[in-house]
């Protein structure tokens, strides 16, 4: 009573009796994240100077960065003598890095990918896992702990992600003045759409939801209980707005800088 199963695993980084392709999904999720890493390290330090163009008036902002901090009068932000080396996502990207990075389903992918601890179901890990053993949120990884407080500044960046997309939609120049929607405003919004998935998906929202509740009796209960059961519904895609709103914001990016370097070209699709 009380012991744990030992499952029969073979001894061995990577060895296992499983014999369908386990290592192709860690793999991909490790070429993916170290991909997106180095591809905002490019970016950040080395082509920060395109970061947005205009179609008619309307500003059509990079999704990393957005929101760009340094033209905003909150704060003195505008007139703030920065170093040449400072843009707007080297200011922001903290907070979206750190919801993603303490994520529950990021962190086991990092788990699995970088730290084979383990590579997969059933696999065996390295043996210095084994001396070390699961140490829970300790050490380096207590930082995970924070999640929920990212959860609260992520949610800030989304609603600001949102006003953004306003600003593709108002037209001041050229033959189509007025309000519309351009090409830069589908790139925008369907981008502001997946981080919301993500977010409204985020366990950490899931528990703040219907969390500490013994039962959902009294009428704020209740409304909590709602909510909990609409939130768990999304949490079931977690992973899926994970990947989806991760690789989107790379996409939009790119979006930017083809039309910036008239590679193609934006255009506005209907106007008032």
């Amino acid at each position: 009573m009380g012991e744990g199963i030992k499952l029969p695993v073979l001894n061995g980084l990577g060895r296992t009796n499983r014999i369908d392709n386990w290592l192709r999904q860690p793999l991909a999720m490790g070429i993916a994240l170290t991909a997106a890493m180095i591809y905002t390290a490019v970016r950040l330090f080395l082509y920060p100077d395109t970061i947005h163009y205009n179609v008619n008036g309307a500003t059509v902002m990079s999704p990393i960065f957005s929101p760009n901090v340094l033209e905003w009068e909150l704060f003195g932000l505008n007139d703030w003598n920065h170093p040449g080396w400072v843009n707007a996502a080297i200011l922001v990207l903290w907070i979206p890095f750190g919801f993603r990075g303490t994520c529950y389903y990021m962190r086991r992918v990092y788990y699995r990918t970088f730290f084979a601890s383990p590579v997969a179901c059933w696999v065996d890990e390295p043996e210095i896992n084994k001396k070390i053993g699961y140490k829970g949120e300790k050490r380096l990884f207590i930082f995970n702990n924070l999640h929920r407080y990212f959860l609260y500044a992520a949610m800030i960046i989304l609603a600001i992600k949102w006003w953004d997309v306003t600003h593709t939609l108002h037209f001041t120049e050229g033959a189509a003045q007025g309000w519309g929607i351009c090409i830069g405003t589908l790139v925008m919004g369907f981008e502001a759409f997946l981080l919301t998935m993500y977010v409204t998906s985020c366990h950490a929202l899931r528990h703040l939801a219907g969390g500490v509740l013994d039962r959902w009796t009294s009428p704020i209960a209740k409304l909590r209980g709602k909510l909990f059961g609409r939130i768990s519904v999304l949490n079931r895609s977690h992973g899926f707005w994970f990947w989806t709103s991760l690789t989107f914001v790379f996409l939009g990016d790119l979006w930017v800088l083809a039309v910036d370097a008239e590679m193609v070209s934006d255009m506005v699709l209907f106007a008032l």
